[in-house]
């Protein structure tokens, strides 16, 4: 536990900041109770509570948090999402800060981004072979759609930027790469990172437009929200681009289930999409941190043919068990076989989907 020792609020805050950083927390979440307010760490994806100050102590804190971000101090009862840069030495480029507002005072998260030393190469993720060498695979293909999906923190955007060191590795023009992010989480030398601002109209769908435009090989879209980004987002992948996004859906076969049910043809999809990854992060069965769970699919003129038939998600799952490398269930068996996760986060694998 982190001791108060009669600290100023400044102090105190900038103390559990860079201790964040030190034990390598993924995120801190400051929560408002009747008394007082908790504080805890994510480090390898569980919580943990580190401090709890009292109700009036706490708020001078977040007051001090929002300060650091940019923030407006005075509005109190809306959210607010801002940044704090250079904590813990500079070593980090950023903490995202998310500030909303709850029955006991406002509850804030701090997300702690990647340090300034630039992507990971995929070779560093921790990765099964077979994966890596899909991976590749779809990064070989000049134009179409690579979709990532998994839950927030189970490291897409990290496999994204790696995908980027992977092109530059093979020599791939940086100024043929824009990425269109919200946040920039890590800047890379060369390559042109652009930042959506909804308020200013400069939403991910206006971006790609324009993006289009610019004689680009390489688009990253970080997020495809809504219909219309999906839209231009297919019509991008399909006009001699290659794209990398992600997309909200809990597996390989939701990917396709969502996108057949937004409307788009299955022919369009069948064409446009070239690789879709599925990415988990789980505790390992040693207890030793964390380890990367990856369902991966390179379409094959098999998979192409079957989604032209327009199937439904229940004959999706059920076709995914011929291809064990994209079936999430199937890779987190062999992983309990390999002793690397507990059957008890396989079954909650299986919950999660």
């Amino acid at each position: 536990m982190i001791e108060l020792n009669k600290e100023k609020p400044e102090e105190f805050v900038d103390h559990v900041l860079r201790e964040a950083v030190d034990r390598g927390a993924s995120d801190v979440y400051w929560l408002p109770a009747a008394a007082q307010v908790d504080i805890r760490f994510r480090i390898d994806g569980k919580q943990e509570s580190v401090a709890e100050v009292p109700r009036e102590y706490g708020e001078i804190c977040i007051t001090r948090i929002k300060v650091l971000a940019g923030l407006l101090t005075y509005r109190t009862k809306v959210s607010q999402d801002g940044v704090i840069r250079n904590i813990g030495g500079g070593s980090y480029s950023e903490m995202r800060v998310s500030v909303m507002p709850t029955s006991h005072g406002e509850r804030i998260s701090v997300r702690i981004l990647q340090n300034k030393k630039g992507p990971k190469l995929l070779d560093e993720l921790g990765f099964d072979a077979e994966v890596l060498n899909l991976l590749r695979t779809m990064l070989d293909k000049p134009t179409g759609m690579i979709v990532l999906t998994g839950p927030t923190g189970s490291g897409k955007t990290t496999t994204i930027y790696a995908m980027l060191a992977e092109l530059l590795k093979k020599h791939q023009d940086p100024a043929s790469i824009i990425t269109i992010e919200d946040p920039i989480e890590c800047e890379i030398n060369g390559i042109s990172q652009t930042l959506v601002s909804k308020d200013a109209g400069w939403d991910y769908a206006s971006a790609l437009r324009s993006a289009l435009r610019q004689d680009v090989k390489t688009i990253v879209v970080g997020e495809m929200r809504d219909k219309e980004v999906v839209k231009v987002t297919l019509d991008a992948a399909l006009t001699g681009h290659r794209v990398i996004t992600t997309y909200h859906a809990g597996d390989i076969p939701s990917v396709y289930a969502r996108m057949l049910h937004q409307g788009f043809e299955p022919f369009l999809i069948s064409s446009a999409i070239t690789g879709v990854v599925t990415q988990r992060l789980v505790s390992r069965a040693d207890g030793k941190g964390r380890v990367p769970v990856i369902s991966a699919l390179a379409p094959s003129d098999r998979w192409r043919d079957f989604i032209t038939s327009n199937p439904n998600l229940s004959d999706l799952r059920k076709k995914i068990k011929d291809f064990p490398l994209a079936d999430l269930s199937q890779v987190a068996e062999k992983m309990v076989d390999a002793k690397l996760i507990s059957r008890e986060q396989q079954k909650l694998l299986s919950l999660d989907d």
